[in-house]
């Protein structure tokens, strides 16, 4: 028996009360993920696409450290409801085949918004020679474990930045 990839799909939910208005939060959502406000601070190269696919939106992304690709990413807006403040955009992660898709939304909620983060996430996870259905199923989890420990860290920095800024 060889190795072999397998393709799972990982869903995470998030979400923080934020005592900012929903017009502030959907503000900084559609800065920081149609303007990529987010990613040009972290250095990130970022050019509009000219793709006929993107007739919302999109840009492709690109990060370089010591003269290689560290990240490179393609990005479409497939979701602005602009009434209902939820944005919804997928990220094709050339290098490393990961498909994710996330909708954000910035709900009102009792004493300010309640941020809502789902996030689609599809790459491949390698299965050993003889590796049980159960091991690919702990390998999932524990990715699972850390993009919600990302997700969760992220809204917590969106939070305390608005919540100091009003």
């Amino acid at each position: 028996m060889t190795d072999q990839r397998v393709r799972v799909t990982i869903v995470n939910h998030a979400a923080i009360d934020i005592a900012a208005s929903p017009a502030a939060v959907w503000q900084t959502i559609l800065d920081e993920y149609i303007e990529a406000k987010k990613f040009r601070e972290l250095g990130y190269a970022i050019e509009p696409l000219d793709d006929p696919a993107a007739c919302l939106g999109g840009y492709r992304m690109r990060f370089e450290q010591d003269g290689a690709v560290v990240d490179e990413r393609i990005c479409h807006v497939t979701e602005r409801d602009e009434a209902a403040h939820r944005l919804s955009m997928f990220a094709d992660y050339l290098a490393g085949g990961m498909i994710v898709y996330a909708t954000y939304h910035a709900d009102e909620a009792p004493g300010g918004t309640r941020y809502r983060l789902d996030c689609h996430s599809t790459l491949g996870i390698d299965q050993p020679a003889g590796a049980e259905r159960s091991e690919i199923a702990s390998a999932a989890g524990e990715m699972k474990a850390q993009f919600g420990t990302a997700l969760t860290g992220y809204l917590e920095s969106i939070k305390a930045k608005l919540e100091t800024q009003g």
